[in-house]
């Protein structure tokens, strides 16, 4: 092979690489017609690939198409029955220098101070040789550039939550406070960045006009939390405090529409059936947590196989408030 074939080739690839590590938006969805469907956008991506939320009377459905054909569908929110309100991204979020699929759904906003509900998916493989069900979580705020943050050439997760709480300085009563989590995408999980602080901004006048200029900033909520009156806090401050634990084994998982069940078995105790995702129930959680880490999981965090990522794990049962939280061991 001559010389500069050769060259030409190791640029090229080169290239591609760095093209992967770079997190690209892509344009916003278009009108669509899917058999089938009353009512769809759609988003066209490379390789004859397209990402469509669509509207039916029973159902919201996310649709991948390639080559034409339905590859794979899996549950959305079209808030008001709108279609549009979603995007699509790629970038290298396991720094292994291929590019991963991200879509971003908005599932609808608050009255009060509007705060708007995004449920995010990744997919491992943006050309879908094989479908598979995405990495599920969600946040309360979202923007392309201000959720998927890239730093030092990685790109970070920064999932958001509103939370009411006692001022952690004690110079205040209490408040509505933004808190954020770093994470990193790794192996199909998502992995608490541990260097990085918990961080919590309160809702004063002024974040409350800046949010009120800024709602629509594609670096929001990272933009809002850069803010110098953030401060750092600990996981306590978003689960409050625990005043029971039952440690045990995870005997089995099953799947419902938007919901999975886990049979939970303390150990010397009966088995209970806890429902994930729930609200405040005694038998629903409202968070998973990482043991290890001590740091609880986005809002409807799950992997792409949630039986086998939960069935058999050890486990521990805390109520916080009657808020159950299970915290998971390795």
């Amino acid at each position: 092979m001559p010389r500069v074939l050769l060259v030409l080739i190791v640029v090229l690839t080169s290239n591609s690489y760095v093209q992967s590590s770079k997190l690209k938006k892509f344009p916003a969805p278009v009108v669509a017609s899917i058999e089938g469907y009353e009512k769809g956008h759609c988003i066209a991506l490379p390789k004859k690939v397209r990402i469509c939320k669509l509207l039916a009377d029973d159902k919201d459905t996310f649709l991948v198409q390639r080559d034409g054909k339905n590859v794979g569908t899996w549950a959305g929110n079209a808030f008001l029955a709108e279609t549009s309100d979603f995007e699509v991204l790629t970038g290298d979020l396991d720094n292994d220098r291929k590019p991963e699929l991200i879509v971003a759904n908005h599932d609808g906003t608050s009255n009060g101070i509007a705060v708007d509900f995004w449920t995010i998916f990744i997919f491992p493989d943006p050309e879908f040789h094989n479908f598979t069900a995405p990495l599920t979580f969600s946040v309360e705020e979202y923007g392309s550039f201000g959720t998927f943050v890239t730093s030092g050439g990685r790109i970070n997760i920064l999932t958001t939550t509103w939370v009411y709480n006692e001022d952690p300085k004690h110079r205040r009563g209490e408040g509505m406070y933004l808190v954020g989590q770093w994470w990193r995408y790794q192996s199909g999980e998502l992995r608490p960045q541990l260097e990085r602080p918990i961080m919590a901004r309160r809702f004063l006048f002024s974040f409350a006009s800046e949010r009120g200029e800024t709602v629509n900033f594609d670096r929001v909520p990272f933009k809002w939390l850069s803010h110098p009156s953030t401060e750092s806090v600990n996981t306590a401050f978003i689960t409050g405090r625990s005043n029971t634990s039952k440690s045990g084994v995870i005997e089995a998982v099953t799947r419902e529409k938007e919901s999975i069940r886990i049979m939970f078995k303390p150990d010397g105790e009966q088995s209970v059936t806890l429902v994930y995702p729930g609200t405040d129930q005694d038998n629903e959680l409202q968070y998973l947590g990482n043991a290890a880490t001590g740091r609880v999981y986005p809002k409807h965090y799950l992997p792409s196989e949630p039986e086998t990522w939960l069935k058999n794990k050890r486990a521990t049962l805390r109520s916080y408030d009657d808020k159950p939280i299970l915290w998971l061991e390795h």
